[in-house]
């Protein structure tokens, strides 16, 4: 799975590429993202400027939020999100 995690995330980034994700951030304009994580919260998707990366279907959005790295790698495993209302 290509993960792409937004640059403010860095610490998330080295976490998952420790735990076997592709992690790419928005400068890798030519491989396409199966999950997004970023924080939604302030201007995330915004800020990332990918629309190369992202597929047109199925792309997983995560709130990085106050998620730790477990709850996110869950999230990825099992493409399961709480319902965000």
């Amino acid at each position: 799975m290509v993960i792409c995690v937004s640059q403010e995330l860095q610490y998330l980034q080295e976490e998952l590429t420790k735990r076997g994700f592709t992690v790419i951030n928005n400068r890798d304009n030519n491989v396409s993202c199966e999950a997004i994580i970023c924080n939604l919260k302030n201007g995330g998707l915004v800020n990332l400027n990918m629309q190369n990366n992202i597929k047109r279907e199925g792309t997983l959005i995560i709130d990085s939020g106050s998620k730790t790295v477990e709850e996110i790698e869950y999230i990825l495993c099992n493409r399961v999100y709480s319902s965000i209302f």
